[in-house]
């Protein structure tokens, strides 16, 4: 299983991953600088963000939205969150989470990969939302060999099946291909060059089809664990498919942006978590994209219970370990402030949010015994100090 970010697909447990990427080192400098690639299908970069809308989006499974929208506590998102596997589109037990079958027609399924139920479609329709943010799961974890099968063409008949499926839904789409590309969870996305290939390929399948109401995000994890796993540091330019092929860069953002490792002698010693997501924003300011906070969320923070508590044996301790209690104003302090002094200190390019609410703690992939982690329980309606409070500091961001 995946340790330290969230997604609906399958993983591997944290012992396996780490002992198979720790022995693997060195592997993920596949693929070019990205220097001769920065503006593949344009020619200059576009304006930075400029007067775009701001935007928060609410996920990350039905559950989770359905809490926050009957709560009715805080403000209306203008975009809800869901996942879908591209590989099992065509797969009758789940059709990769899309909510439609194989001939393309609406169907009364909602899977649970244990992290909540999911339905692509029931997320776009039932709500009256607008705005679909999608995570696209192309990793290799359970389909070896799947990017270079995108990178032919095999697969372009689920490409289109995606494109069909846009075309049903009324409003925008922000399309995460290949989430989180520099994760060293995410298996075959470690040949950066292959990524960006299969990147162009999605786009331009999508966009021959005549999907104009998609804009395609690249979304890197700004992640410590990734940094602790590889022992090394990344250029994340060396996945970038090219600017005519990105509308928007991505972000995820799970930590107090100043916190270090706090195991006893670390292996390596990463950079913060505000360094990371420095790296990107750059990167936007330099190449001219806006930048969605792409997942967002307290990373081990319960907010019913109030307490914070230790996340992964590779960061800070056992998970759920050293329980904290914390009052509210300190929860908020802690995590909550920081995310938006982050967002207002990088006005010129951060335009949304994606808050990730979810009770953690009671879907068998994230609760105990925690193989990928103590993430808690972070849904903004549970705790009313929050929610009065994340409700201003909204208004007061759209309001900048």
């Amino acid at each position: 299983m995946r340790i330290y970010v969230a997604e609906p697909s399958l993983k591997m447990p944290v012992a396996a991953l780490c002992a198979a990427l720790c022995t693997s080192l060195g592997a993920c400098d596949s693929g070019g600088s990205g220097d001769d690639i920065l503006s593949s299908g344009s020619d200059e970069p576009a304006a930075i963000a400029g007067d775009r809308p701001k935007l928060l989006i609410i996920g990350q499974d039905l559950g989770a939205i359905r809490g926050y929208m009957a709560s009715d506590c805080c403000p209306r998102p203008d975009g809800l969150t869901g996942y879908i596997d591209f590989y099992d589109l065509f797969t009758p037990n789940d059709f990769g989470g899309l909510g439609l079958n194989a001939e393309g027609k609406p169907i009364d399924l909602e899977f649970d990969w244990d992290a909540g139920p999911v339905s692509a479609w029931k997320t776009a329709t039932e709500f009256g939302i607008d705005g679909l943010a999608i995570g696209l799961s192309i990793t290799e974890n359970e389909h070896p060999g799947g990017l270079d099968r995108l990178v032919s063409g095999e697969l372009d008949d689920q490409i289109r099946h995606l494109g069909h499926f846009f075309s049903m839904i009324p409003g925008p789409v922000y399309l995460r291909i290949g989430y989180e590309f520099d994760g060293a969870w995410n298996h075959g996305y470690e040949d950066a060059g292959r990524f960006a290939n299969v990147f162009r390929r999605i786009v331009d399948v999508l966009r021959a089809q005549g999907a104009d109401n998609v804009e395609y995000v690249w979304q890197g994890a700004a992640a410590v664990a990734d940094e602790i796993i590889d022992r090394r540091h990344e250029d994340i330019r060396q996945w970038y498919p090219g600017d005519g092929y990105v509308d928007w860069m991505g972000l995820s953002w799970f930590m107090n942006p100043d916190e270090t490792i706090r195991i006893e002698s670390p292996p390596y010693v990463p950079p913060t978590p505000r360094e990371l997501a420095d790296e990107i924003l750059e990167f936007a300011r330099e190449r001219g994209k806006p930048v969605m906070i792409a997942e967002a969320t307290p990373q081990a923070v319960d907010l019913l219970g109030g307490f914070i508590a230790d996340h992964s044996p590779i960061w800070d301790g056992e998970p759920a370990g050293n329980r904290l209690d914390m009052s509210d104003e300190e929860i908020w302090d802690h995590w909550f402030a920081p995310l938006f002094a982050l967002m207002n200190d990088n006005d010129d390019v951060i335009r949304a949010l994606a808050y990730i609410n979810a009770d953690w703690d009671s879907q068998a992939m994230w609760g105990p015994p925690y193989e990928s982690g103590f993430w808690g329980d972070t849904r903004i309606e549970v705790n009313d100090e929050i929610a009065a409070r994340f409700t201003s500091a909204i208004e007061s961001w759209r309001g900048r």
